[in-house]
């Protein structure tokens, strides 16, 4: 099963002339989070990941939004991003995201070259909303999923850290089928 899923990876990344570390391929997960609390909610599918395949075939990046104003971060997230397998988008809803996310997302979106893989989007709604703004970071990270023909898995929860038992098996059946 592991190695089914590494294959399927391996087999797409190679025919986009991706270069891969050493001999062995390694999963590429990348975490997008807004503070430490939904950092540590994010890892949460780091973890299951690394029980799927092992903790030695994950790599794993992370990229806090505030943090891509500063150039280098942005454009080494855009590459992270482009070529990874997993990516895990974990926030506090929003009206609005910051800007730069948005843009980030649609350079990175356009640098992925048809590579499949999964958006899992981990969100814990404001406690007082519009009903417009209610489901506005949930719509759009469907659509980035769709634009980028990845598989699209979503948890919403009250508070960061709330166990992902929900997701858990969904996430397990698409590695395993991979």
């Amino acid at each position: 099963m592991q190695q089914t899923l590494l294959k399927r990876r391996h087999d797409a990344a190679s025919g986009t002339g991706i270069a891969r570390m050493n001999a062995g391929y390694a999963l590429n997960v990348a975490l997008v989070h807004d503070d430490v609390p939904t950092r540590q909610w994010a890892g949460q599918v780091r973890d299951l990941m690394a029980a799927v395949v092992g903790a030695d075939a994950v790599r794993c990046t992370e990229w806090k939004i505030s943090d891509l104003i500063e150039p280098r971060v942005y454009w080494e997230g855009v590459a992270a991003l482009a070529h990874a397998d997993v990516i895990v988008v974990s926030v506090r809803e929003a009206e609005r995201l910051p800007a730069v996310f948005y843009l980030w997302i649609n350079v990175w979106l356009q640098e992925r070259s048809g590579l499949h893989g999964a958006l899992v989007a981990l969100i814990v709604p404001p406690e007082e909303s519009s009903s417009q703004a209610k489901d506005e970071t949930r719509r759009y990270l469907s659509a980035v999923a769709n634009q980028g023909r990845l598989e699209f898995f979503v948890k919403e929860c009250n508070e960061p850290g709330e166990p992902i038992r929900a997701l858990r098996e969904d996430i397990m059946h698409w590695a395993l089928a991979a």
